[in-house]
């Protein structure tokens, strides 16, 4: 379902319950659950759908290396993309092929048994892997890996199908996508909100800001600060391999995730930092990070430094100054709401979109958002 192109002026709604502002995934499964829940939604994006950070990232839906004291937030995170791929039947390029998590050294080796830990105290099965046994799971790994854990929990998603199936979701479910509408101005009216955009104006009761690293200038629009700041990550896309990766995997020390594409290219990446002038819209690479990031790569996968790599991109993520997400109610703004997905966004971006729409549909925070919200940034 194409949704690249702006739809026409006439189209636009003149009324809703909820407007979401941003067309990344947690914008949009913040969409598909509000209009579940029967509210009749118009989500406004500036550009396309899933065009920035959503579609920049490597689809990693890891536990293995998520760390107390969100390590339950983000178990229910992977748990809610698998409601959505296999409950609500979307196609968003999902698997679940498990995981492995390496370890090289010494201090490795402890920190990987502490997290072990802390995955069985929160129910997740973890297997420890050493010697011949890890030799025989993963012949492809190098000698200097000396233990692995594994875990059936990790998993994927296709950043370049999920958008557009979760878009065509929102919309079979009643809500309404307009791309290339960014909003120019908000203002109050009565208890609910008027947003001028290109052709018209929407008037709803209820804004949820979903904008990710731009959130803190659509804040401002509301007269409202949301601590969110920018910053530029990178990934790399390998040609065509043989297959060899049947798991993700992540290094106990993070910086690293690497996987193997259903076509046969590995992606690798783990949240190095590119440069980026945000004010410009410009995203580079860092060369000397991303080597760092490539160097690990092949280190713990040696066949990695015989395959070419095909792309190097940069794209922004959203920063909070605690490295939590910002779910819940503005303070002292009314009808006013913040989805601000921050470090391992992506894994539970779906999360963050139920929440958020129990927050505007109820009243109420749930349980999982609570310490979370924006005064908390």
């Amino acid at each position: 379902m194409p949704l690249s192109g702006r739809q026409p002026v006439e189209s636009i709604p003149v009324r809703a319950d909820v407007v979401v502002i941003g067309g990344g995934v947690s914008g949009l499964c913040a969409a598909l659950y509000l209009a579940r829940g029967g509210a009749e939604v118009v989500l406004l994006e500036a550009g396309v759908v899933a065009g920035q950070g959503s579609s920049a990232n490597a689809g990693t839906l890891a536990l293995q290396n998520k760390r107390p004291p969100m390590l339950a937030y983000f178990i229910e995170g992977v748990e809610e993309w698998h409601r959505v791929a296999v409950g609500l039947a979307v196609d968003i390029g999902y698997g679940r092929p498990g995981g492995l998590q390496v370890a090289e050294t010494d201090a490795d080796l402890a920190a990987l048994e502490n997290q072990a830990g802390h995955l069985r105290d929160h129910g997740i099965a973890v297997d420890w892997l050493e010697g011949s046994a890890l030799a025989a799971r993963a012949p492809w790994l190098a000698s200097s890996v000396r233990a692995a854990t594994e875990s059936g929990a990790d998993g994927y998603a296709d950043p370049l199908r999920a958008g557009q199936a979760l878009a065509g979701a929102v919309e079979a479910a009643g809500g309404r996508i307009l791309t290339h509408t960014p909003v120019m101005e908000a203002a109050r009216r009565g208890a609910g909100y008027v947003l001028s955009v290109p052709g018209g104006t929407v008037a709803c009761d209820s804004v949820v800001i979903a904008t990710g690293p731009w959130s803190a200038a659509l804040g401002r629009m509301f007269g409202a600060e949301l601590a969110v700041e920018p910053s530029t990550i990178m990934l790399t896309a390998t040609e065509p391999a043989p297959a060899a990766l049947d798991r993700v995997v992540t290094h106990i020390r993070g910086r690293l995730t690497v996987k193997q594409t259903a076509a046969g290219g590995c992606l690798i990446g783990g949240g190095w930092y590119g440069r980026g002038d945000f004010t410009r819209r410009r995203r580079d690479i860092a060369y000397e990070s991303l080597l760092h990031n490539l160097r690990l790569g092949c280190a713990v996968a040696p066949f990695l430094a015989d395959l070419r790599p095909v792309r190097h991109w940069a794209g922004y993520e959203a920063r909070t100054r605690h490295g939590r997400p910002l779910i819940g109610p503005v303070p002292g703004q009314g009808g006013l709401f913040a989805l601000v997905p921050a470090a391992g966004g992506w894994t539970a971006a779906a999360l963050g979109g139920r929440l958020i729409a129990e927050c505007v549909l109820t009243g109420r925070v749930p349980p999982l958002a609570e310490g979370l919200g924006p005064e908390a940034g």
